[in-house]
């Protein structure tokens, strides 16, 4: 009888940038019968508040799971839901050791993960599949890691909240631009006619 497997997301908290670099290494390479990483990513805050991405993780078969997906939209809140929400390209990021500033706080399940990377702070960010938590909790022991887990579906639940408000606000963004586009028309096309009058009486 198979054991059933849970699907997690995960974030290592490190205190040690190099550490950091060592734990992604091993768990590359992590072979566990009750463990598969779907997808990893290397997170690092610098002092200004500015995330930076170095470092993904590569499957066995060669694709880079890391882009895109939950841990790219959980990249993209990092700094707070708006990365997500103002529709920002996070899976592009992701690799390119490419720079951007969220400055609003997150809120939430997704919030526990923004937690995890402090200004000047460096985490991992994976979507695990796991029958038996051990495999993490030890490597999380080993590098002296703090460890943050959370169903998957919950963290997905979330960021769908969150695109849909993203549609709701770019939708009321268009609106109130041609609200005031049409307005600004009314405006000069009113002024235009008074100058116009004024030229004819004199």
């Amino acid at each position: 009888m198979s054991v059933p497997m849970n699907e997690n997301a995960v974030a290592l908290r490190f205190t040690d940038r190099a550490t950091a670099y060592q734990a992604l290494s091993e768990l590359k390479h992590l072979s566990s019968a009750t463990t598969d990483i779907r997808a990893a990513v290397l997170v690092e805050r610098l002092d200004d508040g500015t995330v930076r991405v170095p470092e993904g993780m590569e499957t066995l078969a060669g694709r880079k799971t890391a882009v895109g997906g939950l841990v790219g939209s959980l990249v993209g809140i990092l700094g707070g839901p708006l990365g997500v929400l103002m529709g920002w390209s996070v899976g592009a990021l992701i690799g390119g050791g490419h720079d951007y500033r969220r400055a609003a706080a997150a809120t939430g399940t997704v919030g526990l993960f923004a937690q995890h990377v402090a200004p000047n702070g460096t985490a991992i960010l994976a979507e695990v599949r796991e029958s038996d938590t051990q495999a993490l909790d030890l490597l999380a022991m080993r590098y002296d890691a703090v460890l943050e887990r959370r169903p998957a579906d919950s963290v997905r639940v979330e960021l769908k909240a969150m695109e849909e408000a993203a549609d709701r606000i770019r939708k009321e963004e268009s609106k109130e631009k041609r609200d005031r586009k049409r307005a600004e028309t009314e405006k000069k096309i009113k002024e235009g006619v008074a100058t116009l009058k004024q030229k004819i009486a004199a």
